[in-house]
């Protein structure tokens, strides 16, 4: 849910910035920069009609309720289970409040000049707003024949004057006038909970119209079905006795229907949000054919077991969305997955609470009242208000993931009261007290727990961004012409635009457009001066999805980015430059030096064995300061001279080698790549020379989708090499193989013999300078 992808698709990255060959210029690009992109436009179309629809629709409904009849007075129920006048409309009745009420009478006139007495007796069931939250079948009806009771009293009245008669217990019968109730009678409850449902609608709209995808579609049909049970709520606080027949029946069912439909979505955003889970179409399936099934069994609320069959359902369906949701943390963990699970278990132990309450009644009538009024709309409520918070958690500050954690322990507060009240039959002020005792106890002991596995994604910090330009300064120097593509990526980041686009066009800063909605930012080539006018440029417009226009800190804020990435990439180069430098120095000294002093040995050898070893050692000598001269080392043409003094070795100690290489392209090897290689092949060739007395050496190189391979197996003595000790040697060798980035492991080879394996993954992100600082 919040998890819930609301961020409009983005175009393929090779479109955003001319992969396809084609870089617009700056006036192609510019025309029409204030117009919104036409993919959200009819999107943002789409979302104001369905608004407009909404705030029409609560019109309507509340045009329909200023028609309905109101009563001038107030109605509570009491402790005896009896009905009192709470407060009257009428300043000149405030005598009768406090009076128990015990029937309502008209007398009609009949055409033959008689009069007809009507009544219907007033019993505290009637005060109930709703049947769907009446549990006893035969109390939901005799819920429903009070009510139709109180329409055909009504319905005998004449039009122009509808006037009841208050039956009281010890006071006499006092006439009250039935009028309609007006706009001004709605009450201040019904445009909260009406804004609340119009709210959550128009966010339930934005999403699937933002992402349309299925678990989107999942949160649109919670957010419709909570959006309706207010808007029922709302209603059914405004209509008092005078409950219509069809609103009663529609209510009772379609009240049902919504709450199926809410256990049945949160299946579905289980197994979709964040990660996929396996088999999830099934689950999908599996949890709207249960809901249509327990939907037509149980929605009809007529048999006597109905209200049982339907609760306990929509339980067991977000308990299984609550299990599914463990199984998704467990298979791909994400710290959304664990928020959206703990907070599908305080709504569904609270809706548990809720449903123990009304089942088992309690001493107190007028709390199980209060239970199936104000509790369930507390429920709603608080359902409603997640809802809402859902999509923006990932992104929340610290007060939206307090309110939502706040929200929370209210509610447990308020179902642990009922329930304290209506089970244990414990006194108001000492019910509400161990409730706020023990919801906020409970909510001080997991606030830290729970926030820290509450995501975030707080703005980009110095800290992280300087980072960013580190390694984009890394990537840059392996490939520079990525310059265009890391540079969008990190304003995306930076500034959350709804669009980058490259291109063509001088520009000497980074500047504002179209006051504020587009910014220009200078793409200059990295190898120039930072004086020179940038060829191309960056075009960022409606920064942070539209929510707000750039500023001029945004501006200097690019281009200081820009300045500290060139500084960056020159002291680099500079460092570079005088280690190439260096190296070519050694190089040249050791040439000139030493090998001039070891030519002169061979020549006075006294025997043919020690010329032959001078002779392998001018070799090497030429090997080593050929690779520290040279600026970069080609793979194919590396292992050409590794295979060669390789092959020389071994001939040397008279062993045969088997030299395999496959690449599926060949790589330039940085200082620090090829020093690596050449070490850890030349050290496992010597050790396998003095140690293992073998008389076969296969090495075997591939190259494949960025992935090394480097496998040394000989035929020797050597066994268990897991208890050996790694001295210099072998030391040496898981030294190099951690500078590359790679993995080394040594086995024992079939039928004798030792293979070792040496494996780096992403071999071209360890060509950086990195990896030659550690020679």
């Amino acid at each position: 849910m919040s998890a819930m992808d609301t961020s409009p698709p983005r175009a393929a990255p090779d479109l955003l910035i001319g992969g396809s060959g084609y870089i617009p210029t700056l006036d192609e690009v510019l025309q029409g920069s204030h117009d919104l992109p036409r993919w959200i436009g009819w999107r943002l179309r789409m979302l104001v009609g369905a608004v407009l629809m909404g705030f029409v629709l609560v019109l309507l409904v509340g045009q329909w309720l200023s028609s309905q009849p109101r009563l001038p007075v107030s109605l509570r129920a009491t402790s005896e289970g009896t009905v009192r006048l709470h407060s009257v409309d009428n300043p000149a009745m405030q005598r009768l409040e406090g009076h128990i009420l015990e029937g309502l009478r008209s007398e009609v006139l009949q055409p033959g000049g008689g009069t007809q007495v009507l009544e219907t007796p007033i019993e505290m069931l009637a005060l109930q707003r709703s049947g769907r939250w009446i549990s006893d079948a035969e109390q939901r009806q005799h819920f429903v024949n009070l009510h139709l009771g109180v329409a055909r009293l009504l319905d005998a009245l004449p039009a122009d004057g509808k006037v009841l008669q208050l039956q009281l217990v010890n006071a006499p019968d006092e006439p009250v006038l039935i009028t309609p109730r007006g706009w001004s009678g709605l009450s201040p409850l019904f445009w909260l909970l009406s804004a609340l449902a119009l709210t959550l609608f128009a966010v339930g709209a934005v999403v699937v119209l933002a992402g349309p995808q299925l678990r989107n579609l999942a949160y649109l049909a919670l957010a419709l079905s909570q959006a309706g049970q207010l808007m029922f709520i709302a209603v059914e606080t405004n209509l008092d006795l005078f409950l219509p027949e069809w609103f009663m029946n529609l209510d009772m069912r379609a009240r049902g229907g919504l709450d199926l439909v809410t256990a049945a979505a949160m299946i579905q955003v289980a197994v979709l949000h964040p990660r996929r889970l396996k088999g999830w179409p099934y689950f999908i399936a599996l949890g709207w054919a249960a809901a249509a099934g327990l939907g037509i069994t149980a929605m009809s609320l007529d048999h006597p077991n109905s209200w049982l069959w339907l609760h306990v359902g929509c339980t067991l369906m977000t308990a299984a969305a609550v299990l599914l949701m463990g199984a998704a943390y467990r298979a791909s963990p994400h710290p959304f997955t664990l928020v959206l699970q703990r907070f599908s278990i305080i709504t569904l132990a609270t809706w548990v609470l809720l449903s123990v309450a009304v089942a088992h009644g309690g001493a107190r009538p007028d709390m199980l009242l209060n239970i199936t009024t104000f509790g369930v709309m507390t429920w709603h409520v608080f359902f409603a208000s997640q809802l809402l918070l859902a999509p923006y958690l990932s992104r929340s500050k610290q007060i939206l993931q307090e309110f939502s954690l706040l929200a929370a322990s209210s509610t447990v507060a308020a179902s642990l009261d009922l329930l304290f009240v209506a089970v244990f039959s414990l006194g108001q002020f000492t019910s509400m007290t161990l409730s706020l005792f023990l919801s906020f106890g409970v909510y001080m002991s997991i606030r830290r727990w729970l926030m820290t596995r509450l995501p975030g994604r707080d703005p980009i910090t110095m800290e992280r961004l300087f980072e960013r330009l580190y390694r984009m300064a890394r990537e840059l120097e392996r490939r520079p012409a990525k310059t265009d593509d890391l540079l969008a990526r990190l304003m995306r980041e930076l500034f959350d635009p709804l669009e980058v686009t490259v291109a063509r066009g001088e520009v000497f800063a980074s500047e504002l457009r179209g006051n504020g909605s587009v910014m220009l930012v200078r793409l200059p080539s990295l190898r120039l001066n930072r004086e020179t006018p940038s060829k191309h440029a960056l075009v960022l417009k409606h920064s942070n999805k539209g929510r707000r226009l750039f500023t001029s800190e945004d501006a200097r804020l690019a281009d200081r980015i820009i300045d500290q990435l060139h500084r960056v990439l020159s002291f680099d180069q500079a460092v570079e430059q005088g280690r190439s430098e260096e190296r070519v120095r050694i190089a040249q000294d050791l040439h000139d030096d030493i090998g001039a002093r070891l030519l002169t040995l061979m020549y006075q050898a006294p025997n043919a064995n020690i010329e032959e070893y001078i002779r392998h050692t001018l070799q090497d000598l030429k090997t080593l300061t050929r690779g520290l001269a040279a600026q970069s080392h080609g793979l194919s043409e590396a292992a050409g001279e590794w295979k060669r003094d390789l092959h020389q070795r071994l001939g040397f100690a008279q062993c045969e080698l088997t030299w395999q290489m496959t690449q599926d392209c060949d790589v330039s090897l940085s200082m620090g790549q090829w020093s690596a290689l050449t070490r850890i092949l030349r050290e496992l060739v010597n050790n396998t020379i003095s140690h293992a007395k073998a008389s076969k050496v296969q090495v075997q190189l591939v190259l494949a989708n960025d992935r090394l391979s480097l496998t040394v197996t000989d035929n020797g003595v050597g066994r268990a090499p897991e208890t050996w000790s790694h001295g210099l040697g072998l030391g040496g060798v898981r030294k190099r193989v951690k500078q590359l980035g790679g993995t080394v492991r040594w086995s024992e080879a079939e039928p004798k013999g030792v293979c070792c394996e040496v494996v780096v993954e992403n071999f071209s992100a360890t060509a950086g300078p990195a990896a030659d600082s550690e020679l």
